[in-house]
């Protein structure tokens, strides 16, 4: 039979509050804890392993990825808990060209990739420049992030080299926001991008170094949720075999 463990003990020992661990139990984020007679209940080392695991993911992951992936391990599905984390590094490094982008032309005022014949440019030549997605463009043209025309002809949207600038001030103001952890609002870029001294290269240089720090502290945070995760997952698969083992 596992020893079982106060949730005192264990709220001490990671630094957290037992509400706290009741909070993560209550989402799922550790298997199901069995209670005593006397209701209380009976935390063992595998649920230490688990709580371990959240609090080194946190700085780096949210939730609703943590507990994605925490459900796919208590479900012995290792790999697919590693490839939701390689999709979440994916993400930030996409993040981090985009950001590399926003220096080249909106600091350095570098032209764009290809040479265009035009001056009319599609969503798709704005997404290649910018490296953002094509849904992303989208969306901000219709909430009114960023002002596309339209074609008389068909109806399609018209871009011009401006565009790019304005896609990459958009990303900038909202990387900022969410690597300093704040809340990112639409209208408060909005209201932002109004704003935006595409001329103010000093501003620029802080937003663009101050974005890139950021993503470079996460990308540690991320590494060290990463370890975490695998420290978690050797246990879980060292147990599943050991118990086979003893069946036989």
């Amino acid at each position: 039979m596992s020893m079982s463990i106060r949730p005192i003990d264990i709220a001490r020992k990671l630094g957290i509050s037992t509400t706290t661990l009741r909070k993560y139990e209550e989402m799922g984020l550790v298997p199901p804890v069995l209670r005593s007679e006397s209701g209380y209940r009976n935390y063992t080392v595998e649920h230490i392993a688990y709580f371990i695991c959240v609090r080194d993911m946190l700085p780096g992951f949210n939730l609703t990825i943590i507990s994605e992936v925490l459900k796919y391990v208590m479900a012995n599905r290792i790999d697919s808990a590693y490839w939701v984390l390689n999709k979440a590094q994916a993400d930030l490094r996409q993040d981090k060209a985009i950001s590399e982008k926003i220096i080249k032309h909106l600091y350095h005022k570098e032209g764009l990739q290809k040479n265009y014949k035009q001056t009319i440019l599609s969503i798709s030549d704005i997404s290649q420049e910018t490296g953002i997605p094509a849904t992303t463009i989208r969306y901000w043209d219709k909430i009114g992030l960023i002002a596309a025309q339209r074609s008389e002809e068909n109806n399609y949207r018209i871009f011009t080299p401006e565009h790019v600038q304005q896609a990459l001030a958009v990303y900038a103001l909202k990387l900022s926001a969410i690597t300093n952890r704040r809340k990112y609002f639409i209208d408060q870029v909005r209201n932002e991008i109004k704003e935006f001294n595409y001329n103010d290269k000093n501003k620029i240089k802080e937003i663009a170094n101050n974005i890139m720090q950021n993503l470079d502290k996460m990308n540690r945070l991320q590494i060290r949720g990463i370890a975490a995760l695998y420290n978690l997952c050797v246990q879980v698969e060292t147990n599943f075999f050991y118990n086979s083992f003893n069946k036989n």
